[in-house]
């Protein structure tokens, strides 16, 4: 299995910037729910990690962050910079792979909106986000629920980790990984961080708007998971153990 699914988008990011801005899924259920879980972002040093054709890194900066942004695929990259221009650093690179271009504790906040299941293998990722964020640094992700993946694709064990394909509307097949929440809670825990929040969003009223039928299915299904977790200091880690 590839360590890193997220070059499903190869040869679609013109279909998926054409629609990800205003599509129900991601404007009036994932954002707003991963905003409510932000700290203040006022002259807060923010990595934006996997920022696709660019709404968080603009979202961020109209909030007076500070931002990196950074994404697999090139064609990802070029949109996000021509998107934000100069106001934003912005460049290519491998969340499977060492962040070389970060420093340790150099940022308050990373956010990670629906990258972190295309790694197979996300520890190395978490530690990084761990290595990069200051003492009690947020960060806040957004992933597919595991239940809902495990109920959806009709798996036998939920509690395994398991590559999923699907086949998304204006995309094509895309794959991705699932892990059961008790993995999510152990990795994110082995790799420093406290878990402060955890939501399982409802849509909001502008999603019933547009899309009554998806905005029944959203308030009776866990489609989405968010986590705000917090950094923990040494001293922390330590009595902890």
């Amino acid at each position: 299995m590839s360590e890193h699914t997220g070059s499903s988008y190869e040869g679609k990011t013109a279909k998926y910037a054409k629609t990800v801005d205003t599509k129900p899924w991601n404007a009036y259920y994932e954002r707003p729910a991963v905003i409510s879980l932000l700290p203040s972002l006022e002259n807060a040093k923010v990595l934006d990690v996997g920022c696709g054709s660019g709404w968080y890194t603009e979202y961020l900066l109209g909030r007076g962050a500070i931002v990196t942004a950074f994404d697999l695929n090139s064609e990802f990259v070029a949109l996000t910079q021509t998107r934000v221009g100069q106001r934003a650093h912005v460049l290519q690179a491998d969340l499977a792979r060492p962040l070389d271009f970060a420093v340790v504790s150099e940022f308050d906040v990373v956010v990670c909106p629906l990258i972190m299941h295309y790694l197979k293998n996300w520890q190395p990722a978490l530690q990084e986000f761990n290595r990069i964020l200051k003492p009690h640094g947020v960060l806040v992700f957004s992933a597919h629920h595991p239940f809902n993946d495990w109920k959806l694709f009709n798996k036998e064990d939920y509690f395994a980790i398991e590559l999923l394909e699907d086949e998304w509307e204006d995309i094509g097949k895309v794959s991705f990984y699932r892990r059961p929440l008790t993995v999510i809670s152990k990795d994110l825990a082995s790799s420093g961080f406290l878990i402060e929040r955890v939501l399982e969003p409802q849509p909001t009223e502008d999603f019933r708007r547009v899309n009554p039928s998806g905005y029944e299915r959203l308030t009776k299904n866990p489609w989405f998971l968010i986590i705000r977790a917090v950094k923990k200091t040494k001293s922390e880690r330590d009595s902890a153990q």
